[in-house]
C-alpha cells in the first residue's frame, strides 16, 4: 500500500511541475519593453518567442543593434539567456525571475532589477 501511495504522490508532483513550467513559458512569450533606463545600458526590449529564441534590440550612441539567442528556464525562479548573434554574441546571462504575470516582468540582474511591461505588439 505504501508503494502505491508514494507512486501517486510522485505523479501528482510531476504533473504540477510540468504545469508550472508551461505556465511560465506561456506568460513570458511576447515582447517586453523596459520601463526605465538601466544602469550601464541594456536592450530596449526582449522578445521571447515560443520556439525558445529571444531577440534583444539595443540602441546606443545613435546606433541600432540587435542580438539574438535562446532562453531556458533553469528552475522556478531563474532564466538563462544565451546570445549567439549580434551585439551580445557569446554572452550568457542568468536572471532571477522576481515577478512574471501577463503584464509585468521583473528580472533581477547582477547590478539592478530590470522592470519590463508586456507590449501589445504582435509578430
Amino acid at each position: 500500500m505504501k508503494c502505491k501511495c508514494g507512486a501517486g504522490w510522485f505523479i501528482v508532483m510531476a504533473v504540477m511541475l510540468i504545469a508550472c513550467s508551461s505556465e511560465k513559458e506561456r506568460l513570458i512569450e511576447g515582447k517586453w519593453s523596459l520601463t526605465h533606463t538601466a544602469v550601464g545600458g541594456s536592450p530596449s526590449s526582449f522578445w521571447f518567442k515560443a520556439n525558445g529564441t529571444v531577440i534583444a534590440p539595443w540602441e546606443t550612441h545613435n546606433y541600432a543593434m540587435q542580438s539574438e539567442g535562446t532562453y531556458d528556464f533553469i528552475d522556478d525562479t531563474h532564466i538563462k539567456l544565451t546570445m549567439n548573434k549580434g551585439y551580445y554574441q557569446s554572452n550568457v546571462y542568468v536572471f532571477e525571475i522576481i515577478k512574471l504575470d501577463d503584464k509585468e516582468l521583473l528580472l533581477g540582474g547582477t547590478y539592478e532589477v530590470l522592470h519590463l511591461m508586456k507590449s501589445n505588439e504582435k509578430e
